[in-house]
């Protein structure tokens, strides 16, 4: 069978999908539209074709895979039957999980495979044909909705969520820190920005000229292979940060301060590079009933337990990278020197901007259980993962103070 694979125009890669299809190429006559991926598979490929070459091939494909975005309405429009694979934020796949989302309630209602497993794409491959031509006539053909009335739920869905791309984000940190940097101009420095989230919605959707800046180097690397166009700094734990002073009119420091050995000499750094008047969005843990809990400081407390449990969740390779190579100044996640994750009180985060000459503009909290349901989102992974999540969401709704957000301004 003619078997054509893409994983979309997207700045994402989607390397295991790339992967699961390449190997069917034994057996089926594969072509793959790889995108951003730097995966070579050994089956005719091409990083990007032109909407009428991809139009072409989906068309005369006996089977098309893809990822679960809006490909899979072009094939359903196309009257065939796609088998999808959804992106999925916990293996950095996206920033989200509304693929997971989409691919879920297609898999209910409409027409479409989905597949899970990159393992069991052979068997689907072989069965789809039988598979497609019951599914075409026991399922509705979607409704083509016209370009007005998408208009109209984009600008319904935009008023609900102001725009705030982190609306349903289990992580609330994320949201305060667009509400209070979105209408702002100017150069924005994303300090600790990781994978990217906020990095990359702040670039695509304000009118800041972001940079950002992580000890990871291979979170450092991800985003610069994927992002040219952005500025993305390695930097060392506790050291001065490579910025003139006066450089950036707002930094956002999203549960970074705890990570460190030195929180003074970091707050000092970030007013340092701010302009007068710059705005700071920091996040931190907040020292409450389940704040023994923290994952952070099992490595510390019980190393070996860590070691067993975080080896039999993600490897030991992975464990290795992240807690046995030390050259990064790095332990996991934290300053090599660092003797505990903190966990913050409120008057002593505040105590510490003011030192730093800091003035608090906007105080906020949220989530109540958020610690005791992050331990389960991380231990449980998959499904059980994400339905923690989902917990964690709703906890944040109800406010709380387990995570403490805040505002502040540099005095002149």
């Amino acid at each position: 069978m003619d078997v054509v694979a893409t994983v979309g125009m997207g700045p994402w890669p989607f390397d295991r999908l790339i992967r699961s299809v390449d190997a069917l190429r034994y057996d089926h006559h594969v072509f793959i539209q790889t995108g951003a991926s730097t995966v070579r598979p050994a089956c005719d490929h091409a990083a990007f074709l032109t909407p009428s070459d991809l139009h072409r091939r989906l068309a005369a494909a006996d089977v098309v895979v893809c990822h679960a975005g809006n490909t899979v309405r072009l094939v359903q429009q196309l009257g065939k039957v796609p088998v999808a694979m959804a992106r999925e934020a916990r293996r950095r796949e996206m920033g989200n999980d509304h693929q997971v989302e989409f691919l879920r309630h297609e898999q209910r209602a409409g027409r479409v495979v989905a597949v899970w497993d990159g393992a069991e794409l052979p068997v689907v491959v072989r069965r789809h044909p039988q598979v497609e031509q019951r599914i075409l006539v026991e399922r509705p053909a979607p409704v083509v909705s016209a370009p007005e009335a998408i208009t109209q739920i984009l600008d319904a869905a935009w008023r609900t969520t102001g725009g705030d791309p982190f609306a349903r984000h289990p992580l609330r940190r994320y949201s305060f820190a667009w509400r209070a940097l979105a209408n702002r101009a100017g150069r924005h420095l994303d300090l600790g920005c990781g994978e990217g989230e906020l990095l990359l919605a702040l670039a695509d959707g304000t009118d800041l000229e972001c940079e950002g800046a992580d000890p990871h180097a291979d979170r450092v690397h991800a985003l610069r292979s994927r992002h040219p166009e952005l500025t993305v700094t390695q930097i060392e734990p506790d050291r001065r940060l490579p910025y003139g002073s006066e450089t950036f009119t707002s930094v956002s420091m999203l549960d970074v301060l705890e990570h460190s050995a030195e929180h003074e000499a970091l707050l000092a750094e970030a007013r340092r590079v701010l302009v007068p008047g710059g705005l700071l969005v920091v996040t931190v843990p907040a020292r409450h009933a389940f704040s023994w809990l923290d994952p952070d400081n099992l490595k510390l407390r019980t190393p070996r337990a860590h070691r067993l449990l975080y080896t039999l969740r993600f490897g030991a390779e992975q464990y290795a990278e992240r807690f046995a190579d030390r050259g990064d100044g790095l332990f996991g996640d934290m300053s090599r020197r660092a003797s505990t994750h903190h966990n913050f009180e409120p008057g002593e985060l505040e105590t510490l901007l003011a030192s730093a000459g800091l003035r608090v503009i906007t105080r906020a909290g949220t989530n109540r259980f958020w610690r005791a349901l992050q331990v389960a989102a991380l231990v449980g992974g998959g499904a059980l993962g994400r339905a923690f999540e989902r917990l964690i969401y709703l906890d944040g709704l109800a406010g709380g103070s387990a995570n403490l957000f805040v505002v502040a301004e540099r005095a002149p």
